[in-house]
């Protein structure tokens, strides 16, 4: 009985925070697939959107959004490999982190001046 108990609230626990994330796919080209990803808890504000190939691996650009709608991260992808500048937006800096083929060759910080 208290096996069954136990089962009964880990299903219940995991269906009450489980919930649907929204994704939408364009097909963009014969070789590109546009994928935006929502927030679960609110899907109509974007959370990450980029593209895929016709394998089905990341290619592009890959942008990432807070609750905000501010860019937390601009991504770069070649057939899934992680190539070129990557920028991560924080409250006072921006981190520079150049990749070639999925290997980081050179890491930046640059400080966040506003007027």
């Amino acid at each position: 009985m208290k096996t069954i108990l136990k089962i009964a609230v880990l299903l219940f626990c995991v269906t009450s925070f489980a919930q649907e994330q929204k994704v939408d796919y364009k097909k963009v080209t014969n070789n590109l697939v546009k994928a935006t990803y929502y927030f679960a808890d609110n899907s109509d504000l974007i959370e990450r959107e980029g593209y895929f190939d016709a394998d089905g691996k990341l290619h592009g650009n890959w942008i990432s959004y807070d609750l905000e709608g501010n860019k937390t991260s601009i991504a770069n992808y070649t057939n899934g490999k992680k190539e070129g500048v990557w920028t991560y937006f924080k409250e006072d800096k921006v981190s520079l982190v150049t990749y070639k083929e999925n290997k980081i060759i050179k890491v930046e910080e640059k400080a966040l001046v506003i007027n």
